[in-house]
């Protein structure tokens, strides 16, 4: 049974921002200069290609700091699976993927829930939960103006430092279940980038990457994401009449991934915990014993 999660201790109502404006393609009429993100050179090496699923990708071929590859094939991650089509089970299924974590909410599933083949296992970790629906209260201070492209980006930071230190056991139990699985498992979020690149860092953290190679794997989403990123961006242009007073900066900053954020979350362990290695072993209860034998397990 996962344990009573309470989000209302230090509940900010916009940490969930940046799964709001997803929707929201909507630009204001104020004069703006458009964002610049930051691509991965790792480019669409690990793509899976799936019609109606987004940012679907294995981890898989990455060296790490021992000069150790990571197999190919076991760890998949993506945006959430709620258009996967019928007909395309059996392209899902090829991938062997027996069980699928999903990172959201309840309200956020209730939404949009996983179109999965009847074979996955399926689980839901939410390591917080909007039960005050904070989403919609939020939703409505973006139509109205009230948040800024700076009110964003402070808010996303938030979410990231947040999410790797409220409810630490909710992360152990969602790592150790990846770890642990001898058949290949995807988990995912909404767009498949924050809680699931969060995810994914600290996994790669585990087995002993160093920051270059995770910030990389982690900046990929940017790259799979362009299309649909600048497609509900060139949209907004067209109908920035109908809410005037929405900031085009704030669907920017929580839709691109920016390598602060991340950093953040990195920075919030080390004030907390002293070092990711602490986080790993006092936090997420992995012994060094355990990190050598997941290292066995994952790379070659």
């Amino acid at each position: 049974m996962l344990p009573s999660i309470s989000i209302n201790k230090r509940f900010d109502a916009m940490k969930y921002f940046g799964f709001l404006i997803i929707s929201i393609s909507l630009l204001s009429c104020k004069t703006h200069i458009n964002t610049q993100p930051e691509f991965s050179a790792l480019a669409d090496k690990n793509q899976i290609e799936i019609k109606e699923v987004n940012n679907f990708r294995f981890l898989g071929g990455l060296k790490n700091e021992d000069g150790k590859i990571l197999k190919d094939s076991l760890i998949y991650r993506s945006a959430n699976l709620h258009r996967l089509r019928s007909r395309s089970f059996g392209e899902f299924e090829k991938l062997k993927i027996y069980k699928v974590i999903d990172l959201r909410t309840k309200h956020e599933i209730e939404k949009e829930d996983d179109h999965l083949p009847r074979s996955i296992i399926y689980k839901n970790y939410p390591a917080f939960e909007d039960q005050n629906n904070e989403m919609k209260a939020a939703k409505k201070l973006a139509l109205k103006g009230k948040i800024t492209e700076a009110d964003a980006d402070r808010r996303m930071v938030k979410f990231y430092t947040d999410y790797v230190t409220e409810n630490p056991e909710v992360i152990r139990t969602i790592i150790t279940e990846i770890l642990n699985s001898d058949q290949p498992i995807l988990y995912h979020c909404t767009a498949g980038k924050d809680r699931t690149g969060m995810i994914t860092a600290l996994i790669l953290k585990i087995l002993k990457f160093d920051n270059q190679v995770i910030f990389d794997e982690y900046l990929a989403s940017n790259n799979l994401r362009k299309k649909i990123i600048n497609r509900r961006l060139n949209l907004a242009q067209h109908v920035h009449f109908i809410f005037p007073k929405l900031d085009i900066g704030v669907i920017e900053k929580t839709s691109w991934i920016e390598r602060d954020y991340l950093q953040a979350a990195f920075d919030e362990i080390d004030k907390k915990y002293g070092s990711s290695e602490n986080y790993i072993h006092q936090v997420l209860g992995i012994s060094e014993t355990q990190r050598e034998l997941y290292i066995n397990k994952f790379l070659r």
